[in-house]
C-alpha cells in the first residue's frame, strides 16, 4: 500500500493539473479505489466455478481488505476520516440481528 501512494505521488508530479490535490484528497480517492475493488471482487469471488481460481480471487480479496483497513487507520489517525463511535448498545443490537438472521438462513 505505502508503494501504491509512493507511485500516486511520482504520477502526479507528472501531471500539473494533478498537484491540486491534497495528500488528504488522494487518499480518500484511494480509499474509494479500495472500496470498489472489494466490492468487485466479492462478485468475482461469489461467482467463480473453479475452485483455483476462486482462491486466487479470495487471496486478492484478503489482500485488498488488509490494504483497504490499513489506509483507513491512517486516515483516522490523521484525522481525515472521522467515525462516530457506536454505543455498546447498538453492537449487542447489531450482533442479535445478525445472529437471527444467520439461524433463519441455516
Amino acid at each position: 500500500m505505502q508503494q501504491n501512494m509512493q507511485a500516486t505521488t511520482q504520477t502526479n508530479a507528472a501531471c500539473p493539473s494533478c498537484q491540486a490535490l491534497t495528500d488528504q484528497e488522494r487518499a480518500l480517492d484511494l480509499l474509494g479505489h479500495e472500496k470498489a475493488t472489494l466490492s468487485t471482487l466479492t462478485t468475482m469471488v461469489a461467482e467463480a466455478a473453479n475452485p483455483a481460481l476462486r482462491r486466487v480471487l479470495n487471496d486478492a480479496y484478503l489482500q485488498v481488505a488488509q490494504d483497504q483497513y490499513a489506509l483507513f487507520q491512517q486516515m483516522q489517525q490523521k484525522g481525515w476520516y472521522e467515525v462516530k463511535p457506536a454505543q455498546a448498545q447498538d453492537i449487542q443490537t447489531a450482533c442479535q440481528k445478525f445472529g437471527q438472521m444467520k439461524c433463519q438462513l441455516s
